[in-house]
């Protein structure tokens, strides 16, 4: 989820997308029919796409490196547009996640399907047997997954963001933890997560991002094209010895279905970004990177 940016409250409110998706959606949303409060969603995007210049301008230039390598029939303007669409709805499972049980979500995943059975006996013999850290990229749904992992393996544990105001911090945390997800934020969570994968447990983190100022690095790839993001999650997977497992959930239409993507055989040593790539180039849609990821003089 995009991290606010400085700033006294109310600008951080103010310029950030989920935090006015919350707050201006989130009674309609659990109101509404599932259906509609997406249809309400995409159209609420609309408005932010085009009251947020910082985002919008971020997204297309993103866009604009996406295209020639992914499947989408327009613009960068509209995948751009497309992408903040989605992301209304993502915004209106994260505000009903509190009506899913991980059984749901083990459903809504197709955690039946026969095509996925090996994978859940591996990660079952893995469980509390060795630490397993899941990386994750801000597309599709997430949440969604670590429901789903619940219900099937066991808890986990969530490096969460900063959502930009206090109450959504609370509403949001508070639902991942009803679903078996433990949330840690900030210096005090990531010594929390690393404790936590020490003892041979399960944490996933949400690497696709700018880095800091001084914050330490390390150039993966994409689609061919270098690109600096922190090495955080290289690191933790490193000092843990976590088997460090890509994954992806990509939302099926507009409905609350997902098909996972996951490298249960990733080489810890290798680029993780090029294993989202199969995702991306048939959803590009639903990369949520409002941010500048791509380097100016290469993202042209």
């Amino acid at each position: 989820m995009p991290k606010a940016e400085g700033g006294t409250a109310q600008p951080r409110l103010a310029m950030h997308p989920l935090a006015i998706g919350y707050q201006t959606l989130g009674r309609a949303a659990r109101i509404l029919p599932r259906p509609i409060a997406y249809a309400a969603a995409r159209r609420l995007m609309d408005a932010v796409y085009l009251a947020w210049p910082r985002g919008r301008n971020a997204a297309r230039r993103n866009a604009e490196f996406l295209l020639p390598h992914v499947n989408w029939n327009g613009s960068a303007p509209s995948l751009a547009r497309a992408q903040f669409q989605r992301y209304g709805e993502y915004l209106v499972d994260a505000v009903r996640l509190d009506e899913l049980t991980p059984a749901q979500c083990f459903e809504a995943v197709g955690g039946h399907d026969p095509a996925w059975s090996e994978h859940w006996t591996r990660l079952e013999q893995w469980y509390q047997r060795r630490p397993v850290l899941f990386a994750a990229i801000h597309f599709g749904n997430w949440d969604i997954l670590g429901g789903a992992y619940t219900h099937r393996i066991g808890p986990s544990m969530v490096l969460v963001d900063d959502l930009g105001h206090p109450a959504l911090n609370r509403a949001i945390q508070d639902q991942r933890a009803r679903l078996g997800m433990t949330p840690a934020a900030g210096r005090p969570g990531l010594r929390q997560l690393v404790d936590h994968l020490n003892h041979n447990e399960t944490a996933a983190i949400l690497f696709d991002r700018p880095p800091r100022p001084n914050e330490q690095t390390t150039t993966d790839t994409l689609f061919g094209r270098e690109v600096t993001i922190p090495n955080e999650i290289h690191r933790i997977a490193h000092a843990t010895n976590a088997k460090l497992i890509p994954l992806a959930a990509t939302r099926q239409d507009h409905d609350l279905r997902f098909t996972p993507h996951l490298d249960l055989d990733h080489d810890p040593d290798s680029s993780l970004l090029p294993a989202f790539e199969p995702p991306l180039t048939a959803a590009p849609d639903q990369w949520y990177q409002f941010r500048d990821l791509i380097p100016a003089e290469t993202a042209d």
